[in-house]
């Protein structure tokens, strides 16, 4: 469809403020000649306004600059205080004007609603009816405005590639999804579900390498192999410590001495957790004290608890309140720690009270250990515990990386498999090369009419890298121009018109001031030969320098504005508010 009127509408009275018309081929929106000042005067403003009325979220855009965020307080009052609505028209044909138009309406002050052929919808219902009518797309993979985004730019940079990246904050199986679609090469669903696996699997491996980072791990197979080591090494401290005991009194009182011995280790085992509970609530003391005897910056505090205060009126607690609560806290954590460490040497003392007592009940067994021996019985039973621990700790780290890596096979065989290995999808991609070779028919030969370059469209089938790319056929690099963000938007159109894509017949860009006169005048002749709209913004003395004749001129610009006739205000608003109180 194309754009056929946009219009702003005074809501309190019922009256048009401006009414704009397009037709086919260029659409300019320039400021006039006697403009004293040709930027600031609205231009870019209309092309937002175009993007409100085509579903984006941003009406606030229209008098909030993004990126200084200063607020064009008169125009914001305007729109408030006359209740502005936005208003377009989507026609099918400018020939035939008794097919069905679409009619739009967004109400651009706060909290306004959405109309669709005069029937009040939400801002989602919005989005999706437009979905339907521009691009017959009914799924949300891709989107409306993903899509859209290929066909309205209005915050254009850089004079290189980055017009292929229409989206801000997307993933790679969301640009997947908007290119497939716009160059019919696979289905929706089948790249939606893609891109679901995809995100899966993104977030698996992230997940992976976080759970490796944490546990020190770099290489899988050195892991196996020191489990291997551990395990030996354990074998060999159970040996050592099984030599360490007699051997005929050990055959026969086997079950006795095992008994003891298994009593005795779970003792120690006990005793050295106790240990080990001390030492670290020790150190909870330590950190406590040092908290309490560290100097702090106290006037970096003061200033932070200044701010602090002037942004909440209602604290009313002194900054001396402040450093005091301070020290009490660590006074009272310091207090706490010693209550556990006295609870937990209770314990201590007690477990050695049945160490002693187990010794002394059975001194027949535990004698069968050389007395000599008794501290490298001690020592050894202590290192297979600790070997028995970090065989524990490896093996579950090993399983959960095990668990990782074939989670991760299973989706990239599932993704492969839906890529390359369905029916469906392998005759939907055999199709790609010539869907770029359609494309390319029309890109190469316009941009080498318009700027000598002789660029091509490639497209990529791995699921993981961006779909599309521009290579020179020359070898050289390309893309330097402005001018080939337009030759690609309108070899698109001649793409779509001839392949029977669904899509929009126009393309909004934002100013072209780059883009050199002679080309300039080949892109608007070029445009003018299509069956589609090139709707851009550009200065009067932009069109004067590029050659293009005052009646061209005349005959293709819908808009003029200028700092005495902006697009919200001006004698061209006046007058229509008085003249036309129907739109």
């Amino acid at each position: 469809m194309f754009i056929g009127s946009v219009r702003l509408r005074n809501s309190m009275t019922g009256c048009v403020m401006r009414e704009v018309v397009f037709h086919k081929g260029a659409n300019l929106i320039s400021d006039t000649f006697e403009s004293d000042r040709h930027n600031k005067v609205g231009k870019t403003t209309f092309l937002k306004l175009i993007d409100v009325l085509l579903g984006a979220s941003g009406k606030v855009g229209l008098y909030k600059d993004d990126e200084t965020n200063s607020v064009n307080e008169e125009l914001r009052d305007i729109i408030n205080e006359k209740r502005v609505v936005g208003e377009m028209t989507l026609v099918n044909s400018f020939e035939r004007l008794s097919d069905h138009n679409v009619e739009l309406k967004v109400e651009l002050f706060p909290r306004g609603k959405y109309f669709f052929d005069g029937e009040k919808v939400s801002a989602k219902q919005y989005r999706e009816l437009l979905g339907e009518t521009l691009f017959a797309v009914s799924s949300n993979k891709p989107t409306f405005r993903q899509l859209i985004k290929s066909f309205v730019r209005i915050s254009l940079s850089g004079d290189d590639y980055s017009f292929l990246r229409t989206l801000p904050r997307a993933s790679i199986a969301d640009y997947r999804a908007v290119y497939n679609y716009l160059f019919d090469i696979s289905d929706a669903e089948l790249d939606a579900r893609l891109a679901e696996l995809n995100r899966e699997l993104n977030k698996l491996k992230e997940s992976a390498k976080q759970y490796r980072r944490l546990a020190g791990i770099e290489d899988e197979e050195q892991l196996t192999q020191v489990g291997v080591a551990l395990d030996r090494e354990c074998q060999r401290a159970e040996s050592r410590l099984n030599d360490v005991l007699d051997a005929d009194e050990f055959k026969a009182n086997r079950e006795a001495i095992e008994e003891a011995r298994s009593q005795y280790a779970r003792l120690c085992s006990e005793l050295a957790e106790i240990e080990f509970r001390m030492e670290r609530n020790a150190e909870s003391i330590e950190r406590a004290k040092k908290e309490i005897v560290k100097q702090a910056d106290l006037s970096l505090s003061r200033s932070f608890y200044d701010e602090v205060c002037s942004l909440i009126p209602s604290v009313n607690k002194t900054f001396e309140d402040m450093v005091a609560f301070n020290r009490a806290f660590c006074e009272n954590e310091i207090a706490y720690f010693q209550e556990v460490g006295a609870e937990l040497e209770s314990e201590r003392v007690g477990i050695q009270a049945k160490l002693a007592a187990f010794s002394v009940e059975n001194s027949r067994y535990l004698s069968l250990i050389d007395g000599d021996a008794m501290s490298e019985y001690e020592n050894l039973l202590g290192e297979c515990m600790r070997l028995r621990q970090e065989m524990g700790r490896n093996t579950e780290v090993l399983s959960t990386l095990q668990g990782y890596d074939e989670r991760i096979k299973t989706l990239e065989s599932q993704i492969a498999s839906l890529s390359d290995g369905g029916e469906e999808r392998e005759s939907s991609n055999s199709s790609h090369q010539d869907m770029m070779n359609s494309f390319n028919y029309y890109f190469t030969p316009m941009a080498n009419a318009v700027n000598g370059e002789r660029p091509i469209l490639t497209y990529s089938t791995a699921t993981d890298k961006f779909p599309v790319a521009i290579t020179d056929l020359n070898g050289s690099s390309t893309g330097t121009r402005k001018s080939l963000l337009a030759v690609y938007d309108l070899s698109y159109q001649e793409f779509a018109i001839a392949n029977k894509i669904e899509a929009p017949r126009f393309v909004v860009q934002g100013v072209v001031e780059n883009v050199e006169g002679e080309d300039l005048k080949k892109i608007v002749d070029i445009a003018n030969s299509i069956n589609c709209q090139f709707i851009v913004a550009v200065l009067k003395e932009k069109l004067d320098s590029s050659q293009i004749p005052q009646n061209a001129q005349d005959s293709m610009c819908i808009l003029e504005l200028s700092k005495q006739d902006k697009l919200f205000q001006g004698p061209t608003v006046e007058a229509n508010e008085r003249g036309r109180g129907l739109g």
